[in-house]
């Protein structure tokens, strides 16, 4: 009996040791919000009132978890899908935002599966005090080649994250920090469709800045995009800003354009505003020009809940200066992390 009884107690102890070595979390973000969008051809958009989903950060519902191997190794997952708060609907295919696996060590990261591309990290620098990376971002309407359904006349802004994708992140090496991601083609068509990207990062208390490249074959064309971009954000205490350049070219076809943007924390209060510009040419021609402009506040009600408000309004001219396009949106909501 006295055996039995510290078997039992051992097993217990086994048991409780190897669940404290794993975690598995439950976690979300709902953001809804009222207000009006008009998007389209210059002088004939109209504007439409609308419950969105997802204005200031897009809302979502996810699972991650980490097992200790030992000796620093540890197993990671991760899985998100994207949620529409306005209708109730999964908007994404399963899990669209992240559905990945790997390993993380003293050797850096390993992540296999659907996620963001290097080159990702890099231009959410460039954004994160325009307008907290939001939808009122206004790279949303400078980097676009579409404003309202109305061709504008740049290249296709980058897709944020690939599936089939291998991703590896470096260690730290003193605030410098590299990545590199490639999302394989798996496709019978003889037209490449890969997605291949790289980063070099360097953070050093409140400065943050990065180097990053992305080329795209996986669009139903037989040219390649390919992004550049430089970016970088400081903290200064009483405001942080960020800035970026972007280079996107897909054959003869280039778009050159930059973001600036700032934050001014007051308190609870957070008020921000951005500006970007992009030009387009073609073999020298000019085809396009785009700006936005924003500005808006939250408000933090708790740590996991915030309102907020914010305006999005620019527009885009073809090669000649005409103004072809338009777009504005306003809305005011709220916002709650679990």
């Amino acid at each position: 009996m006295k055996k039995s009884l510290i078997a039992l107690a051992a097993l217990a102890t086994i048991s409780g040791a190897a669940m404290a070595q794993s975690s598995v979390s439950v976690y979300g973000r709902l953001d809804a919000s009222l207000g009006s969008e008009k998007a389209g051809a210059s002088g004939a958009a109209q504007s439409q009132s609308q419950l969105s989903s997802g204005l200031l950060s897009t809302s979502r519902l996810g699972f991650r978890g980490t097992e200790d191997l030992g000796g620093g190794l540890k197993a990671i997952f991760q899985l998100e899908t994207t949620l529409g708060v306005d209708t109730g609907a999964a908007f994404g295919a399963g899990f669209d935002r992240q559905s990945i696996v790997g390993l993380t060590g003293g050797f850096g990261a390993v992540k296999l599966g659907r996620t963001e591309t290097a080159f990702d990290d890099i231009r959410d620098i460039s954004v994160g005090s325009a307008l907290w990376d939001s939808e009122f971002s206004p790279t949303k309407i400078a980097y676009v080649n579409s404003v309202g359904g109305v061709a504008v006349g740049h290249v296709a802004d980058y897709s944020s994250r690939s599936s089939n994708q291998i991703r590896y992140e470096s260690p730290n090496f003193g605030g410098f920090t590299g990545g590199i991601s490639y999302g394989l083609d798996e496709q019978a068509s003889p037209v490449k469709r890969d997605v291949t990207a790289f980063n070099l990062r360097y953070r050093s208390g409140s400065l943050d800045v990065g180097l990053g490249y992305q080329e795209q074959n996986h669009e139903v064309s037989a040219t390649k995009r390919e992004y550049t971009t430089l970016a970088g954000a400081y903290d200064f205490g009483a405001v942080r800003v960020s800035a970026g350049y972007n280079m996107a070219e897909q054959g003869t076809l280039e778009s050159n354009g930059f973001v600036v943007g700032a934050n001014m924390p007051m308190g609870p209060w957070d008020f921000s505003v951005g500006y970007a510009y992009n030009k387009s040419e073609n073999a020298g021609v000019d085809t396009a020009k785009s700006k936005g402009l924003a500005f808006g506040v939250t408000y933090s009600l708790s740590k996991r809940t915030r309102v907020y408000a914010a305006y999005l309004n620019g527009d885009a001219e073809n090669g000649a200066g005409t103004e072809v396009a338009e777009r504005r949106l306003y809305a005011a909501g709220i916002r709650h992390d679990f």
